[in-house]
């Protein structure tokens, strides 16, 4: 039996593949995280699936040559389980970017996560970014809220 500390330790391995991928702008990795019927969520979007988290990510974070690279950066990390393919976790995060005077933070908040395991794999089925401070993500796109 999988004890409760090894599951949180795979769910905050999955939440740092997340932002690993997601700096990378490995969009398509970042979707399969998620389940397929998952939902990433937030004031100015939402997708749902992983075509439609990919299209969404690819259309908004500029690939390195197009515009400032960001790193992503989870503290705080609260994972509570709930069952044996059932899990919740709320962490903080913070963006950092590039700009032509050094690095800056542009981005900070809340990440409520909705965990579920399929076939012996956490998967997101549910990430909703709740933004606390914001400034200029340097987005290839402007973002409209909801």
């Amino acid at each position: 039996m999988i004890s409760s500390a090894d599951e949180k330790d795979a769910i905050r391995e999955l939440m740092a593949r997340y932002c690993h991928a997601l700096d990378a702008c490995r969009f398509g990795e970042v979707a399969s995280l998620f389940a397929e019927d998952g939902v990433w969520t937030t004031s100015y979007g939402k997708a749902r699936g992983r075509t439609q988290i990919e299209t969404l990510l690819a259309s908004v974070v500029p690939k390195p040559g197009e515009g400032p690279q960001r790193k992503h950066y989870i503290t705080n990390i609260i994972v509570t389980l709930g069952g044996e393919d059932r899990a919740n976790a709320r962490s903080d995060y913070l963006v950092i970017r590039e700009s032509p005077g050094g690095l800056i933070p542009v981005m900070g908040g809340t990440y409520l996560d909705i965990f579920v395991k399929r076939k012996g794999e956490w998967q997101f089925l549910q990430k909703e970014l709740v933004h606390n401070i914001a400034g200029d993500m340097g987005l290839k796109r402007q973002l409209n809220p909801e």
